[in-house]
């Protein structure tokens, strides 16, 4: 069965969702032999050079006819008509992680959680890299796990940042190492309860062996039901207490802990990211890059001189004593919770798009403590305006032109205008990259 997804023979394999991942899957479907038919929804998708055929629109059952197998982009719930098709039909369904695992011909080592993926994931292969391995980074920042394995089939290490859609396909998905960062609400409308969502976290370890390793966040109570889970090694992190296996900082010293053995590694000032937060997401780094046998002196230099990641809390430009901040990455609200603590000056925030359906209501206090005033955008405006009523005085922009327009004239010596959406980007815009990209452009054409 393992050959089923990697020797094509002409066989014809469905991909379901034409955007970045699916394209990569169809990419690398078709460099192995196999003949490809597209399917998506959207009829203005970008063209597949790489499908021989492509359905768009609705999808109907016998669309499926004659494939010998279907593979899901990672927005494809397999609860959607067309898998669910393939599957009364007998066919086998598989996601885009797991093709290209199927593939990949380096070990693994892979970060999920809620919050801090995409930091963390960098930051190991900054780390790795620095150490003089050969890394290919890739997965849900940006660069799809099929497109990784065919441009660099055979570095020392994959470093791969897994969301919880693509591991509810995962079958045989084997990471080396595998840290969970924290579990808050998200995705629920996909997943039903914290339960279901939690479950589908734990996929990234399920396969794993004795030797392999599960890094877990023991300060965060949604990832305790985890531990125990796996046949794999459990390594921990902690800002609280003192840790057998993993890492942990207290006082301002970041340690590394090994059966009970502690040794110290660096100050916490050290690390180039700062906030608690990012502190967490530094001993994550430190466990895993363990796993690859990186030594203390490039730990310590991997974590003080990584720049951080694109659209993550990320300075925009100083104008007028304003400071600018892109932090579209941010698409819950727990996010927008690390962006307002990383801040003690007054805040302008700007958030809004795509509603994740959580309760906002929760950030009322913390609203009303950082931010001076709050712009709202897309769709959950309303929402939004709802939960956090008497915060801050508030303004209804519509879009981002509208929104930055307001800051500009709002905003004076020593505010921090923030982009911090805690929605999903859909609305308005392709991807959070893409909401991030258009912020950036006009706050650097503001004069």
């Amino acid at each position: 069965m393992h050959d089923y997804w990697t020797r094509g023979g002409g066989r014809k394999i469905g991909v379901a969702g034409l955007g970045r991942s699916g394209r990569a899957a169809a990419r690398l479907l078709a460099t192995n032999g196999f003949s490809v038919k597209g399917f998506d929804d959207n009829p203005a998708v970008p063209p597949c050079e790489w499908c021989s055929e492509v359905s768009l629109g609705k999808p109907v059952a016998d669309m499926i006819d004659g494939l010998e197998g279907l593979v899901l982009s990672p927005g494809i719930p397999l609860s959607s008509p067309l898998p669910q098709a393939a599957v009364e039909a007998g066919i086998p369904v598989t996601g885009e992680i797991e093709l290209a695992f199927r593939f990949a011909h380096a070990p693994i080592l892979a970060v999920t959680g809620s919050n801090g993926k995409t930091t963390t994931t960098e930051w190991l292969g900054h780390v790795l890299a620095g150490a003089g391995l050969r890394v290919s980074v890739a997965g849900n920042v940006g660069y799809p796990f099929c497109l990784a394995v065919i441009d660099n089939p055979y570095p020392d290490w994959f470093v791969l940042e897994i969301s919880s859609y693509q591991l509810e396909t995962a079958d045989t998905f084997r990471p080396a190492g595998a840290a969970v960062l924290n579990l808050t609400p998200d995705h629920l409308q996909r997943h039903g309860d914290m339960e279901g969502y939690r479950n589908a976290k734990a996929r990234i370890f399920a396969n794993q062996h004795s030797e392999d390793l599960v890094v877990l966040n023991s300060d965060d109570p949604e990832s305790l039901p985890l531990l125990g889970r796996t046949a794999g090694l459990e390594s921990l992190f902690s800002l609280k207490r003192e840790v057998r296996n993993g890492a942990d900082c207290l006082e301002g010293t970041i340690t590394i802990a090994n059966e009970g053995v502690r040794t110290p590694l660096m100050n916490s000032s050290a690390l180039s990211l700062r906030g608690r937060h990012n502190l967490e997401n530094a001993l994550a780094v430190i466990c895993l890059a363990g796993k690859a046998g990186v030594g203390a002196g490039a730990l310590e230099g991997g974590l003080s001189n990584f720049g951080g990641v694109p659209h993550r809390i990320e300075t925009v430009r100083v104008l007028d004593g304003v400071t600018w901040v892109n932090d579209s990455k941010s698409t819950n609200q727990d996010s927008l919770k690390v962006a307002l603590e990383s801040f003690d000056k007054p805040v302008i925030l700007i958030a809004g798009g795509l509603s994740k359906k959580t309760s906002y209501s929760d950030l009322h206090d913390l609203v009303s403590r950082r931010v001076r005033e709050i712009i709202l955008i897309g769709d959950a405006t309303e929402e939004l305006a709802l939960a956090w009523d008497g915060a801050a005085p508030m303004h209804r922009a519509g879009d981002m032109n509208g929104a930055v327009s307001i800051a500009r004239s709002i905003a004076g010596q020593g505010d921090v205008v923030l982009l911090s959406p805690a929605c999903a980007s859909f609305d308005q815009y392709e991807n959070f990259e893409r909401r991030g990209e258009h912020f950036r452009a006009l706050v650097e054409a503001l004069k």
